[in-house]
């Protein structure tokens, strides 16, 4: 019998990019249904590699989408083409989560999310002025 081992392996990074936090409305379609609408979506986190996306939608894996988007600290919008590498359903059907890996981009879309990631940039967050539950305490107290 073989024993069991003593110390637990220290988890691998199989990631090749670092990745950030990202919710910013992104759209997307099969590529090779250009007839169809673009669907919307919030992704879960962005590299520079590519992005988790959530959807009520199933897409196959290897599926191939054109997906758009602009980053927070930019107007420009970034048009990709990616592959779906990995996908997984939410428990008691709450849509789907996938991994997309960007495949075919513009090199100044990819310089520009290489940069956003790399300076770690969040979307603004609300002032405390502007935070709907201070503003109720404010009012309650006054």
């Amino acid at each position: 019998m073989e024993a069991l081992p003593t110390q637990l392996e220290p988890l691998v990074e199989r990631r090749q990019h670092p990745r950030l936090p990202y919710a910013e409305p992104t759209q997307y379609r099969d590529v090779f249904k250009p007839h169809e609408l673009f669907a919307g979506s919030l992704p879960k986190d962005l590299s520079a590699g590519g992005l988790r996306l959530t959807t009520p939608r199933f897409i196959a894996k290897d599926s191939r989408l054109v997906v758009l988007f602009c980053l927070p600290d930019s107007l420009r919008q970034i048009r990709t083409i990616c592959r779906v590498v990995w996908e997984r359903a939410h428990p008691f059907g709450g849509g789907y989560e996938y991994g997309l890996q960007f495949i075919e981009m513009t090199a100044d879309d990819k310089e520009a999310i290489a940069g956003f990631v790399e300076r770690g940039v969040q979307p603004p967050a609300q002032t405390p002025s502007s935070h709907p539950l201070e503003d109720l305490l404010k009012s309650l107290v006054a």
